[in-house]
């Protein structure tokens, strides 16, 4: 039996960290990514998705890390 494979968001407003993390942890596997730069379109996405996990930048333009959450 394969092992489940859980859905993690990343929000961050920097593309390049969005995309290293999101490969090292598809590297590994065990995890699904959805990534945005966009703090309004991550809530809008953690509503939808219902992720196992949310990796959010905390000082990011606009909104911040603390305000998502």
């Amino acid at each position: 039996m394969a092992p489940k494979r859980h859905t993690v968001l990343i929000i961050d407003d920097d593309p390049g960290q969005l995309a290293l993390l999101a490969a090292q942890l598809e590297r590994r596997g065990h995890f699904r990514t959805q990534t945005t730069t966009s703090p309004a379109e991550g809530l809008s996405l953690a509503e939808e998705l219902a992720p196992d996990l949310v990796i959010c930048d905390v000082s990011m333009p606009g909104m911040d890390g603390l305000e998502v959450t």
